[in-house]
């Protein structure tokens, strides 16, 4: 077993004596064992198909087909439809998990931990369309479609089919300078990559508050994903700063004097209004920063094309594995941090 499962494995039982009854506890470790020995390999055998609706997609006729997600908009362009492929970890574990607690347990972390992928691949495309449309689109629609099938040589054209049906879509091919853009950034943006996935969702919210004149908020959700990128700096770049580290950071990426000014005034405007209540002017920053909202956005949409290109070519995270059980050895503790409830618990009271 991989020292990454090994370790996993450990953190999973330490936190089923916390949580479960004592004789469910008892059967706790012999279940997860078996989920690891054979299961995860076992569902390299099949795969789910998920099938979602973008909200605020309308219009948009795009249309893409690859191994592992398919797009295209439905046939009156209501909305754009996304099909993902991902892990079926949560499948058949009512056969291994025989104890009602156990089975809630396990199951609720693989489906959580497939659910990950799967919102991932959703948000490499979110990411896109907003890089190049100016779309904040979200995944979470009026529509899902769930089908688990065999993962053989007529995977793609079994997916393939199943979108059709499901979505009645219209494919559209023609593809101009954005179509091209959009397919560059689809295949550049890596969301399995936390670190990815957390820019892109603070950048997103941050576009979505700020279209609804949630000025303040917006500016906290800006703030934050130059949190995380200082944060992927640290982790990944080994760039250590204790008073400077969005200093160092934005010299490691390059970032021009003029926009580390007014990342620094990012800073200062999340301090004064919306990490705190503010003291003065608090109807006012709408009218003050005008000017300075508008440019910050673009200014961090900068620095975000940097740390994508940064991870695309110093991956950590596979994008497209080939195997999803050597995948999951690999990063079953990185699953774990993302999805389960461990930190929320001694976090918050």
């Amino acid at each position: 077993m991989h020292q990454n499962t090994d370790k996993f494995k450990s953190k999973f039982c330490q936190w089923s004596q916390a949580n479960l009854p004592l004789n469910s506890v008892n059967k706790f470790t012999n279940s997860l064992t078996q989920v690891l020995n054979n299961h995860i390999a076992d569902c390299d055998s099949r795969v789910q198909i998920m099938i979602r609706n973008l909200v605020d997609s309308e219009n948009l006729n795009f249309s893409l087909i690859s191994d592992e997600l398919i797009v295209a908009p439905n046939d009156k362009r209501e909305s754009l439809f996304v099909g993902v492929l991902m892990p079926s970890w949560d499948k058949g574990l009512s056969k291994i998990c025989n104890d009602e607690y156990v089975y809630d347990a396990i199951s609720w972390f693989f489906h959580f931990a497939s659910q990950y992928v799967a919102r991932s691949r959703m948000v490499d495309v979110m990411s896109s369309l907003n890089i190049v449309y100016g779309r904040s689109c979200d995944f979470r629609g009026d529509s899902l479609y769930n089908l688990t099938i065999p993962k053989d040589e007529r995977v793609k054209d079994d997916f393939t089919l199943a979108f059709m049906r499901e979505t009645k879509i219209r494919f559209h091919y023609e593809y101009g300078a954005r179509e091209r853009s959009l397919i560059f950034w689809v295949n550049k943006i890596n969301a399995l990559d936390p670190f990815i996935h957390r820019i892109f969702f603070n950048y997103i919210n941050a576009c979505k508050l700020y279209d609804g004149q949630f000025d303040e908020e917006a500016i906290t959700s800006l703030d934050k994903t130059v949190d995380v990128i200082q944060q992927y700096a640290r982790e990944r770049m080994s760039i250590n700063g204790t008073n400077n580290q969005r200093e160092l950071t934005l010299n490691a990426f390059g970032m021009t004097a003029s926009e580390k000014v007014l990342l620094t005034r990012l800073y200062d405007l999340r301090n004064f209004f919306g990490g705190h209540p503010s003291m003065s002017k608090w109807w006012d920053l709408s009218e003050i920063f005008e000017g300075d909202i508008e440019s910050l956005f673009e200014v961090v949409k900068r620095l975000i094309y940097k740390i994508v290109l940064h991870e695309n070519n110093n991956r950590v995270i596979e994008k497209n594995p080939s195997s999803w059980s050597e995948w999951f050895e690999e990063h079953s503790m990185m699953l774990w941090e993302t999805v389960w409830f461990e930190k929320i618990e001694k976090h918050i009271r």
